[in-house]
């Protein structure tokens, strides 16, 4: 028997397996995919766009809601990396209070920043 025989197997009466262990460092495709995804959905940046006058959100407002047209509208809150959020789009169903309802969501009109009217005369 020659010594790298001798070596490997010695080497293999001695070897233990660690099992599971050793697949921890590997991921599924879908897994890495799903990483990649949100990490490239958190990196996206909004700009922010022109702060509109109270007047100039209430006449889209009422414009919106009257021809039901799609709207995207940026509200002023940041988030912890000073990032505008990304637009809120849907049409304008009602309001209540000092709120608007865009897309089932409740919006501050004291929160808009911007608002765009998307698509003219949809009706």
């Amino acid at each position: 028997m020659s010594d790298f025989d001798k070596i490997v197997q010695d080497f293999f009466k001695n070897y233990q397996d660690r099992g599971m262990k050793k697949w921890t460092g590997f991921f599924l495709s879908d897994h890495t995919m799903m990483i990649n995804k949100d990490r490239d959905k958190r990196s996206v940046q909004h700009p922010c766009k022109r702060t509109l006058t109270q007047e100039e959100i209430g006449s889209r407002l009422l414009e919106a809601y009257s021809n039901h047209q799609l709207v995207c509208v940026q509200v002023k809150i940041v988030d912890e990396n000073d990032c505008m959020p990304a637009d809120i789009v849907g049409f304008v169903s009602g309001y209540y209070e000092d709120k608007i309802i865009i897309a089932n969501q409740s919006v501050a009109l004291a929160d808009i920043n911007n608002i765009e009217l998307k698509w003219k005369n949809l009706i």
